[in-house]
């Protein structure tokens, strides 16, 4: 049976075998996503996995104050819930949509299923929770040892990978929640890689001008962070028998 979905456009399922693949495509559906859409809250049983297209997902930690933190930012490259089809199926994070689009979904009782049935599944789905765990960790030493300036400058490189064009639909509110910093304080730094010509800014909407800029101010984490996700996801290590 053919997929309902573009499954192309997600690397995570373009990776995976044929075979394999072949065992989720009868249950993969496309969905469109709104901005600011919560689709996962800690705590609540999670009975769908997704897997962005066009979108972006933001895992985020809550305070008792009701602050939100980024801790983990998901795109194309991979995908949400996965290891929760192996393990327990409770969220531990709130996910929210970051970035408007696409995605394609499927029921998690299914792909345990099918886990229990590939092996290259399974290890493909293990890789994806240690890119994302080094991805956790490279942010927790970001935030606590770099400047807002260098680390928005990663936020906007890594969104802008996950978004595929130059044209980002942000507000200031929301990258100081996932900055975890004053409005002030992004606007401050918004205005001055604007001067530098890196980006142009106006409500609600970043453009990227000079992505060679930009990565040139980024902290090493970006790098870092890219280099963990192709050495765990190689495409050639999920095709093996």
């Amino acid at each position: 049976m053919e997929p309902r979905a573009d499954v192309g456009q997600n690397d995570f399922l373009s990776k995976l075998s044929v075979e394999t693949l072949g065992l989720l495509a009868p249950y993969l559906m496309d969905v469109l996503l709104h901005r600011g859409t919560t689709i996962a809250e800690p705590g609540e049983e999670l009975e769908c996995v997704w897997f962005p297209t066009s979108s972006v997902l933001s895992v985020v930690t809550t305070m008792e104050s009701g602050h939100d933190v980024e801790a983990c930012t998901i795109g194309r490259e991979g995908a949400y819930g996965v290891l929760n089809a192996l393990g327990s199926s409770i969220s531990t994070e709130r996910v929210v949509v970051l970035i408007p689009g696409r995605a394609v979904k499927m029921p998690a009782a299914r792909l345990r299923a099918a886990s229990a049935l590939s092996v290259n599944l399974t290890d493909f789905i293990i890789r994806h929770a240690q890119a994302n765990t080094a991805q956790i960790q490279q942010t927790a030493a970001c935030n606590a040892l770099h400047s807002v300036d260098v680390r928005l400058c990663r936020w906007l490189l890594m969104t802008h990978d996950r978004v595929g064009g130059d044209q980002l639909p942000l507000t200031q509110e929301f990258l100081s929640l996932m900055l975890g910093v004053q409005r002030t304080t992004v606007s401050r730094v918004a205005s001055s890689l604007q001067e530098a010509g890196l980006v142009r800014y106006s409500r609600g909407k970043i453009q990227i001008l000079d992505r060679g800029g930009l990565e040139a101010q980024a902290c090493e984490c970006y790098q870092s962070v890219r280099h963990k996700y192709v050495e765990l996801l190689d495409a050639q290590s999920t095709r093996r028998r």
